[in-house]
């Protein structure tokens, strides 16, 4: 096995807290217009972001929020919200489409749109991008290069960040997700998909995270407000966070913070 990588400190792990603020885009992208089901979308920005907005500053935690260019421009005060929380925006795609349908041009045009929209809301240019659902094209990274992006937060082969082939000149850092991690899962009604209930999701990330730490990596949960923000839930993410916060030798840091230590401290050692 590779050597454990060297965290800020005296650090032995690294963990982020991510937030995929998807709001009625992830139902748009499937072509569903009808009201009751958009509504579940609109839950994330309108009732449960100034909850967990609320809990990460309890927690003196900064969080890494990715949001659609469609919900940056239609939900302009939790875009507000966010910022002054001082946490990191990152890019989203606009609609939550599927990155590996698009023609090319089209995916150009939307990564732009993505970067122009955020940039005006935020008040900063985003340096790191996950696309919607995970899905990358072939042209993906090398669009994210030219773009002047920093990282990527879609692979999932390694329990610690590494460097991408370079591409126009640029090396992406990648910070690994996995859907161990991700909320959807386990609390995405489908229809086909049934309900879990959230003591044994909680469980099965406090011991993915233990793991995790164990190796020396980082843990990267994403949630989705409008999931992990239902009361129930949200009492899971509260337990979730004091236990993150009370491990000992940890670096919670926001994926663009990652993104740069490891650039210029951690790749140096893998």
């Amino acid at each position: 096995m590779a050597p454990a990588p060297r965290w800020p400190g005296d650090a032995r792990a690294a963990c982020a807290f991510t937030f995929d603020l998807d709001a009625e885009t992830l139902w748009m992208a499937r072509d569903v217009r009808e009201p009751v089901a958009l509504s579940q979308g609109r839950f994330g920005p309108v009732e449960a972001l100034p909850r967990i907005l609320h809990l990460l500053a309890a927690a003196s935690i900064r969080a890494t929020f990715f949001v659609p260019a469609w919900v940056a421009e239609h939900y302009p005060d939790a875009m507000k919200a966010i910022v002054t929380g001082h946490h990191e925006v990152g890019c989203h795609g606009d609609e939550h489409e599927r990155v590996s349908e698009l023609e090319a041009a089209r995916e150009e045009a939307i990564l732009t749109k993505s970067l122009e929209t955020l940039t005006r809301h935020a008040g900063r240019r985003p340096t790191g991008y996950r696309a919607p659902s995970w899905q990358l094209s072939p042209r993906t990274l090398g669009l994210l290069a030219r773009h002047g992006f920093e990282y990527s937060s879609n692979m999932m082969d390694r329990l610690t960040p590494y460097l991408h082939p370079p591409e126009a000149g640029v090396a992406l850092v990648e910070i690994p997700v996995s859907w161990v991690l991700d909320d959807a899962p386990y609390f995405l009604f489908t229809g086909q998909r049934s309900l879990q209930p959230p003591g044994p999701v909680l469980q099965a990330w406090l011991t993915e995270f233990d793991g995790i730490t164990e190796a020396g990596g980082v843990t990267n949960f994403t949630f989705h407000p409008q999931l992990i923000g239902r009361p129930s839930r949200l009492a899971c993410l509260r337990e979730l966070i004091e236990y993150v916060r009370h491990t000992p030798r940890l670096w919670v840091a926001m994926l663009g913070e990652i993104s740069a230590h490891w650039r210029s401290h951690g790749a140096a050692q893998r």
